[in-house]
């Protein structure tokens, strides 16, 4: 499929933002892509949750950590509507749950042709569901994953 072809078939780009460099280099990836092709554009931002299990003292800390993980993500989602240059066609949300899963499952509701996500730093101490999120998300659909380098 020609460059052009492809462009034309675009007509969703998803694109997951978290407030950092790479996330708002993957952004602009997206936006471009957007643009380029006057296709929509959603921006994704994932709460990661703890599960609520253990004795009252645990559970207070979780519940604690819960409600600032969505507090950070609405933060996020207003730090990327202030971004953008022209949010006409765009649509902003907010997911709970395992990034790969939530970015694959809005990447099937809102049909993406293209999935941008944030070139993720190899670290050690990387939580086990922010492991591999680009090879999950690019293995789950049919979509064309780009990973947004700063």
């Amino acid at each position: 499929m020609s460059a052009t072809r492809e462009r034309e078939a675009t007509t969703s780009v998803l694109v997951w933002f978290e407030d950092d460099g790479p996330g708002r280099a993957a952004l602009q990836h997206a936006e471009v892509f957007a643009r380029d092709d006057a296709a929509h554009l959603t921006v994704l931002t994932v709460a990661t949750h703890e599960r609520l299990i253990g004795c009252g003292r645990c559970l207070t800390g979780t519940a604690l950590w819960n409600i600032e993980m969505d507090k950070i993500a609405r933060e996020d989602l207003a730090t990327a509507r202030r971004i953008l240059a022209s949010p006409d066609d765009t649509s902003y949300e907010l997911v709970v749950g395992n990034p790969a899963d939530a970015i694959t499952e809005v990447a099937q509701r809102v049909q993406a042709d293209i999935v941008v996500i944030p070139q993720l730093r190899h670290r050690r101490l990387v939580p086990p569901n922010r492991r591999n999120v680009n090879e999950q998300v690019a293995r789950s659909g049919g979509w064309r994953g780009i990973v947004g380098h700063s």
